[in-house]
């Protein structure tokens, strides 16, 4: 890796972890540059101003989530893929989370944020769609199950996990991966095979 390229990747850390503390607004190129270990000239050698750095750091999640997709690949065993996407989407969302923490609180004042933390839900659904109509097909799951309630109510199971995990850490209602995974998704698949 060229040394440019381990300065920018140290600021876009950098900038991602101040984030999960700070809004926009509060995560200025000083505290970037301090948490990244270099001056502030150096920040604006790399990134023209903390939005072409917002820009970069979406564009970097954009592409995380076409890996993710594409690593989700169905076996057709109902239970085994939805912990396979209830576990990937939380590793995602545990190595994004800076993201995460400002479209919660800064998306009406940037929509390009909006629009692509919207990104990793739908391809989901998309996905599941896929999957519970192939399941209908086969037998596996009731022909009068509403896939579209049906997958909109495991996505909003794991959002929901990961805004009380990192939004409202203290609240007592976040469930450790494992715990949630067995209590909650596995739960999950075995109401749709009913």
């Amino acid at each position: 890796m060229a040394k440019t390229d381990k300065t920018e990747a140290k600021i876009l850390t950098a900038f991602s972890e101040l984030l999960i503390e700070n809004d926009f607004r509060d995560t200025t190129t000083k505290k970037i540059a301090a948490t990244a270990g270099i001056n502030e000239s150096t920040f604006f050698r790399h990134f023209k101003n903390k939005r072409t750095l917002l820009l970069r750091l979406i564009d970097d999640y954009s592409d995380d989530i076409n890996t993710v997709s594409a690593s989700f690949v169905l076996k057709g065993n109902i239970e085994y893929d939805l912990v396979h996407g209830a576990k990937l989407y939380a590793d995602f969302i545990a190595g994004h989370k800076g993201v995460l923490l400002l479209g919660l609180r800064d998306a009406r004042q940037y929509p390009e944020i909006a629009a692509v933390i919207r990104r990793l839900p739908n391809e989901f659904k998309r996905i599941l769609m896929s999957l519970f109509t192939q399941m209908i097909a086969k037998g596996e799951i009731s022909e009068d199950t509403d896939i579209e309630v049906e997958t909109t109510n495991y996505i909003m199971i794991n959002f929901g996990n990961a805004v009380f995990k990192y939004a409202y850490d203290n609240s007592g209602m976040d469930v450790p991966q494992d715990e949630f995974v067995e209590r909650n998704i596995r739960t999950f698949a075995r109401h749709l095979k009913e």
